[in-house]
């Protein structure tokens, strides 16, 4: 009987869903191991035990995976934005294929769909058009002397100073970090240079406990796609003497850096949500480019410090041209596009169809998309503020549109949404998805009506070194 401290080596089987390595004991007992990969063979420690699982932490590799690659970030293993960094890239999009294949098959009940490999990120290191940093006086320490990937970390924790990223599974501890792979060397000077400065000033860092201190986070947006930078120092007030002084070194420092921004939040909760906002530089917005289809026209967005833009913007281009392949859209199409966003998908394939109207319940995503579509000469889209399960219950010209395109959050549709689309009599259902298994559960309530059956499906990677995996399935009514 496994109980917790125990120690002994498994073999690691795959990964699951969230990326730890799988074993199973010789009574088929299943084993959990952060870090772990497929092939090893590894000293794990048991820290928890349930009832049909425990999950442990890796105390060394006995025998590493063939597949096991040496990860290039040096806060791999304690910051949690890369789980599977140490993986081989193509192996972590066999994971990937996999993840979707189980989610719709153990949780779908769909036995025999074709399921092709996930596409893979052109660029895995430097790809991120936006990265969001937290101030905190709660610095997590990494002893980089006797720290190893595979040996456990120095686990020291004291109260300090830091700009980072968090540790997993901790409300406010942040790893100081200095250099980061997921955005562009530019943003890792920005990023060094604001946590350097205002340590040298010290300056008050935001507690969660107190609810006091001036510095909260630093979020950094990129156009790919067209160079521009914004900066946003977010505070707990404003400090005009304080900010403009940094403005005028970061200005020295950085000059492509377009638009900076102060931007105030006086919310208790730690989330990078703003109440005031100063220009200090620019005009408080930068603008992206997509290249649609193979004429590869462009669509500029213009994005704001609170809009919500694809993370990825190569990944985005691949992800938007795979939607309208797949849909196979005509110029008579009149589309719905539910959980529209900025209207990023709509306006995307605008031109391939006769017209797009776009439902989203925030207002100021709405919003953007009115001034993207306008931006961009584009008259065939509209815009509506609404609950998604409102809007279907309520929309009386439902019937004039013969397909839609669902691009929900995490958490999936509204039971009450599945059914509507259920006993709809769409021509085409194209459902995007960031997370595999809640889009299995909704498809099967969708396809319990009898009226739909899945065409076809395909899974895409927007964020590499994560287990976080896009999918597409397209959905045909029977009739």
């Amino acid at each position: 009987m496994v109980k917790k401290g125990d120690e002994f080596p498994v073999k690691v089987l795959e990964l699951n869903s969230e990326g730890k390595g799988v074993s199973k004991l010789d009574d088929g007992f299943v084993v959990f191991t952060d870090k772990a990969l497929p092939g090893d063979e590894a000293m794990i420690k048991i820290r928890k035990k349930k009832s049909n699982y425990a999950e442990a932490k890796l105390i060394n590799i006995i025998s590493p995976s063939p597949f096991r690659i040496e990860p290039v970030c040096s806060y791999f293993g304690t910051c949690g934005g890369c789980k599977v960094m140490n993986y081989d890239y193509e192996k972590q999009l066999d994971f990937k294929t996999n993840a979707v294949k189980n989610a719709m098959s153990k949780i779908g009940g769909f036995k025999d769909l074709i399921i092709p490999p996930a596409i893979g990120s052109e660029n895995i290191f430097y790809f991120r058009n936006k990265m969001e940093y937290s101030f905190s006086d709660d610095e997590w320490l990494i002893d980089f002397n006797n720290y190893t990937n595979e040996a456990e970390k120095s686990e020291t924790v004291k109260p300090g100073y830091a700009l980072g990223l968090h540790v997993p599974g901790f409300h406010s501890k942040i790893v100081n970090i200095e250099k980061c792979f997921l955005m562009s060397e530019y943003s890792n000077g920005i990023l060094k240079f604001t946590g350097e400065y205002f340590r040298n000033k010290n300056t008050s860092v935001y507690s969660t406990k107190t609810h006091s201190g001036f510095l909260r986070f630093l979020v950094i947006r990129e156009g790919k796609n067209t160079g521009e930078i914004m900066v946003n120092i977010m505070t707990s007030d404003y400090d005009r003497e304080l900010i403009n002084e940094y403005q005028t070194i970061m200005e020295e420092r950085f000059p492509a850096v377009t638009t900076l921004i102060n931007s105030v939040t006086r919310k208790k909760a730690q989330i990078a949500v703003a109440d005031e906002e100063y220009v200090l530089k620019g005009e408080g917005i930068i603008y992206e480019k997509l290249k649609t289809g193979e004429s590869e026209s462009e669509l500029r967005f213009r994005i704001s410090a609170g809009s919500f833009f694809q993370t990825n913007s190569k990944q985005a281009e691949v992800l938007f041209r795979k939607v309208t392949e797949l849909s196979e859209f005509k110029k008579t199409d009149n589309v719905l596009d539910l959980y529209c966003g900025g209207g990023s998908i709509s306006l995307f394939i605008s031109e391939f169809v006769n017209r797009v109207t776009g439902a989203e319940v925030i207002q100021s995503a709405v919003d953007d998309a009115n001034v993207n579509a306008k931006l961009n000469g584009i008259e065939n889209t509209d815009f509506i503020v609404s609950d998604i399960k409102d809007f279907l219950t309520d929309f009386r010209n439902a019937g004039e549109y013969n397909k839609v395109i669902v691009d929900p959050p995490r958490s999936g549709l509204h039971p009450k949404i599945c059914e509507i689309l259920s006993e709809s009599n769409f021509e085409k259902i194209i459902y995007v998805s960031c997370n595999p298994h809640t889009q299995a559960r909704d498809l099967q309530i969708i396809c319990l009506g009898g009226k739909y059956e899945i065409e076809k499906v395909q899974p895409l990677d927007m964020f590499p070194h994560t287990y976080h995996i896009e999918n597409i399935v397209t959905l045909t009514g029977k009739g």
